[in-house]
Parts: structure tokens; sequence; C-alpha cells
């Protein structure tokens, strides 16, 4: 009986396991299809500029008509986007969630950029910071590509959700430029609901017992 239990219960499991991988996205308007900065959107042209620029991305789905962009010339400037505060109150310390955008852009004469992600406190501040790209930009080119999915787990302290920050800089150099296009940003979590939990240490104990039984 307990054989045939645990046939059914281990195959049953492992679906609920399954579905409960399934990545639930937790940031809104990451396409930037309003034709704004809105939504989660928080930008800070700091001497440069932070504009909506069309076309967008087609590198990661369909065609997309506007994205945004950060562009920093001259003096030290270091225009900024930020998608901001995603997945408060749906994050909890050290889960795991992913990043996810497409970008295109260019620099030089000392221009670079610098992609981060922080785990923020609800009343200001953050408990870790996640450098995805910095410098030049490692894989950075002219036209739209998928950055890739990143695997991170947030600070001990999440509450003021997930920002992804993006910033061309430009110190003050002459002929420093700095530009960073970017569109479909997807943050997504995967949450594990705890009836799964309870119903995965029911089933290690069912399967205990079985055994107990089976040695005696």
């Amino acid at each position: 009986m307990f054989k045939k239990a645990t046939e059914i219960a281990i195959p049953l499991a492992l679906t609920l396991f399954a579905g409960a991988a399934q990545a639930v996205t937790l940031g809104t308007n990451g396409d930037l299809e309003s034709g704004a900065f809105d939504g989660s959107w928080v930008v800070f042209p700091n001497g440069g500029t932070t504009t909506i620029v069309s076309p967008g991305s087609n590198a990661s789905g369909p065609a997309s008509n506007f994205a945004g962009q950060a562009s920093a010339a001259g003096g030290p400037f270091n225009p900024v986007m930020k998608f901001a505060n995603v997945g408060a109150g749906l994050l909890t310390p050290g889960q795991a969630f992913t990043v996810d955008f497409d970008w295109k852009g260019t620099n030089g004469a000392g221009g670079v950029i610098d992609i981060v992600v922080f785990s923020e406190l609800a009343a200001g501040g953050v408990s870790k910071t996640d450098l995805l790209a910095g410098g030049t930009g490692a894989g950075l080119t002219t036209s739209w590509t998928n950055f890739g999915v990143q695997n991170l787990t947030a600070g001990p302290d999440v509450s003021g959700g997930v920002t992804v920050q993006f910033t061309a800089i430009c110190g003050a150099v002459p002929g420093c430029f700095s530009d960073l296009a970017i569109d479909n940003v997807v943050v997504s979590a995967v949450p594990v609901p705890a009836a799964v939990w309870l119903f995965g240490s029911g089933l290690l104990g069912l399967i205990g017992v079985a055994r107990r039984k089976k040695a005696a």
C-alpha cells in the first residue's frame, strides 16, 4: 500500500514543483510601449539626456515601437534610467529572481556605462548591489541584442523591491560620449508556495514510514 502511495505521490509532487518553478513576471511597462518613462520608470538626466527613442528592439520578441536611451557627451555627466522598486512587497530576502533586457549603444573617449541591480529597503537605502555591466560594456553593440537572463538573489532586506539602474557616464574629457539604449526589461521571480513545501514534507514523511515498515 505504501509503495502504491509513493508511486502516485512522487509524480504528483514533481508536477507541483514544476508548476511552482514557473517564473512570475514582477516588472510592468518594461517595454516602454506607452512611449514614455512611466509606470516603474524613474529618470535623472544629470547633465545628459534621458529620452524615448524609436524604433525599439526586436531582439527578444516582436518589434517594439519605443525604447529608452541615456546619452552623455563631454563634461562630468551621468544620465540615469531606473526600472525602480519592482516586486516591492512580493520578493522575500534571499529569493531568487532574474533580470533580462535588450540593449545597444556606443561610447568612446572615456565614456562608459554602468548597469546595476539594487535590493531596495522600503525606508530607503539598499541591502545588496549586483553589477551586471560596467566600463565600456562587454558585448555592447550598435545593433539591438539581448543581454541574456541574469540569475540573482535578493538581499537580506528587499522590502522596497529591486531596482535595475542603467547609467551612461562621461567625465570631463573632450570628445567623450556615451549612449545606452534599453528595451524589454523583465524582472521575474520563481516563487515556491508554502503548500508545495508542506506537500513535500508530507511526502518525505510518507516515504520514511514506508521504509520503516519494510525494514520491520
